[in-house]
């Protein structure tokens, strides 16, 4: 299999594990173990929604949707629109299930599908965000690009940054696990990659814990 189908193939067979971070509703034990280990995953979810900002009647892009979490959420917020786009159907699957049962099912349209390869049509998203994706992407900029070019607003992504302990760990763990690749991003090499992908303004957040890193913000309009 190549790194892309190995991450296919993780977030397949481990959909309800992975879905299950978030959820409040899992035992006191797991929430600690969820918010402790891996606290960089809800520090860079609070900080992608302050980022957002009022999404009140906008169409928006969540690339990589997975459970549908970040999609939901924005939804609730007052989004006309939220398309959710991941490879993983488990993963679709309980993101539908969510949104049915948050009553956002009319919001939420969540497609499988490859996010490069996929037609738009000549739609544009007011907000588009790509959280947790470009750990695993090895050509970065072409995706970026798109990004850019199916946004009229805000551009939400996020990019992992590498410790010498936990990032080799983390890639060590996917390899062994046939998970795919990581990869990481020095913020130096986000910028040039923001510009190269023609986003008018941007800047980035850092994401303050172990294991966190940057999540960019750009704005087309």
């Amino acid at each position: 299999m190549s790194r892309l189908e190995d991450v296919k193939h993780r977030f397949e067979w481990d959909a309800g594990n992975f879905a299950a971070i978030y959820n409040e509703e899992s035992s006191p034990v797991w929430r600690w173990f969820n918010r402790f280990f891996r606290q960089a995953i809800f520090v860079r979810y609070d900080l992608a929604m302050r980022e957002c900002g009022e999404v009140k009647g906008q169409a928006v892009l969540d690339i990589g949707c997975g459970s549908g979490v970040y999609s939901i959420e924005l939804a609730k917020r007052g989004a006309r629109r939220v398309v959710g786009l991941d490879f993983s159907r488990p993963m679709l699957d309980i993101a539908r299930q969510s949104a049915t049962a948050q009553d956002v099912n009319g919001i939420t349209d969540f497609i499988q599908g490859e996010f490069l390869s996929h037609d738009f049509g000549d739609e544009k998203f007011d907000t588009s965000i790509a959280m947790g994706v470009f750990d695993y992407l090895e050509e970065a900029e072409p995706f970026l690009k798109k990004m850019s070019q199916v946004t009229k607003g805000k551009i939400l992504a996020s990019f992992p940054r590498y410790s010498p302990v936990r990032g080799r760990a983390r890639r060590l763990r996917y390899r062994l696990t046939g998970r795919g690749d990581v990869f990481y991003y020095a913020s130096e090499t986000v910028e040039r990659l923001a510009e190269r992908a023609g986003i008018k303004r941007h800047h980035l957040v850092h994401i303050g814990s172990s294991g966190g890193g940057v999540i960019l913000v750009g704005d087309n309009r």
